[in-house]
């Protein structure tokens, strides 16, 4: 387990709630996810005012700016612009909007407002969540960003440098530590090169596991000449699979596809061995 404390923080500040005009905020994408405008047309279109909610802004030096509820604001500004199509009865009611205003804070603790007020729902995607964090200066998502940089990997990326699954690399992290998420992807592209299926969040899940739990026993360079000997990222990947579903015969989640990585990483490093073999977990217990 890493012993950091990943944990959000945003200092004490003043709030309010406060009448606002929707025409005079402004956004800023880097502290939340990029403006879809084709959303918030649709939104537009539909909108019934008592549903509006609460936007929330941040009080900058140079205005009001959306820190939550970007798209909603964006659609009364269309409104407000006649650019959609309303009945005048809503067109008055978003001429202002009731506001929770945040002032005194950073661009960092504006992200990191960002996150903790959609972290429990799934208006966020991982993708934009890590961009934000980091953004925040939050060390989980830093000290993650700061690995992923070393091995030249992206998030978001299809290609042979892109990771693929950041929440599960979040997860490698918090559980086990960057140390750990850098010698475990050391050990992948020594395994298997650079390739869009080396980065695999399962995968090197997997590998984390393993050498978090057995760092007198398992030799990195050997776990990766084992590992080479299972066959290419995706074919590893697929008794991964197998493993996780009981050969498909049941449904299968993250925290058992994670069990079912340790349990291939494991019977690797066993293989051909009779000494320095390590406990091969039982995945259905």
């Amino acid at each position: 387990m890493s012993g950091k404390d990943y944990s959000y923080d945003i200092p004490d500040h003043p709030i309010e709630y406060i009448k606002v005009d929707p025409t005079t905020i402004k956004f800023d994408p880097r502290a939340q996810r990029n403006l879809n405008k084709a959303r918030a047309q649709a939104i537009a279109e539909k909108l019934v005012p008592t549903a509006l909610g609460t936007p929330i802004l941040s009080q900058r030096e140079d205005g009001l700016y959306a820190v939550d509820g970007m798209h909603r604001v964006y659609a009364c500004q269309l409104i407000l612009a006649g650019k959609v199509s309303v009945s005048e009865e809503v067109r008055k009611a978003v001429q202002t909007t009731t506001c929770e205003v945040h002032s005194g804070l950073s661009m960092a603790n504006e992200a990191s407002l960002f996150i903790i007020k959609n972290k429990e729902s799934s208006k966020v995607g991982p993708n934009d969540e890590f961009r934000i964090g980091v953004l925040a200066g939050h060390p989980l998502f830093v000290d993650t960003n700061t690995v992923l940089e070393e091995h030249q990997l992206k998030v978001g990326s299809s290609s042979a440098n892109g990771v693929r699954g950041i929440k599960g690399i979040l997860s490698i992290v918090t559980e086990h530590g960057p140390e750990i998420l850098d010698r475990s992807l050391t050990i992948a592209e020594d395994a298997w090169g650079r390739t869009p299926d080396t980065w695999h969040s399962v995968t090197i899940g997997g590998i984390a596991t393993v050498i978090s739990r057995h760092p007198d026993v398992v030799k990195p360079t050997e776990l990766a000449q084992k590992l080479k000997r299972q066959g290419d990222p995706i074919f590893f990947r697929s008794k991964i699979q197998v493993a996780a579903t009981n050969n498909n015969t049941r449904a299968d989640g993250t925290k058992g596809r994670l069990k079912a990585a340790h349990l291939a990483v494991a019977s690797a490093w066993n293989a051909n061995r009779r000494v320095n073999r390590i406990p091969v977990p039982n995945i259905f217990e």
